[in-house]
């Protein structure tokens, strides 16, 4: 009998996610406050949507928001 397709396998490679920086961390702010959704941000940055949420509840890279906001009067 074959089996199920959708068994995993455990020689399977987990998904590497990026390690966001803080000029990454001021780009969320800046996709957020234009629409973008937590994990269409995660997509476009290549990590996981817990990276952004964390940065945007300010748990990681305090003063990120600060910064997008420079970014975004000087341009």
């Amino acid at each position: 009998m074959l089996e199920a397709l959708t068994a995993t396998q455990p020689t399977a490679v987990a998904p590497q996610y990026r390690v966001l920086n803080a000029t990454d961390a001021a780009l969320v702010w800046v996709l957020k406050w234009s629409g973008d959704a937590d994990h269409v941000i995660a997509h476009k940055l290549g990590t996981m949507p817990t990276r952004v949420a964390d940065i945007l509840a300010e748990n990681t890279h305090v003063g990120s928001r600060d910064q997008a906001t420079r970014m975004i009067s000087r341009g």
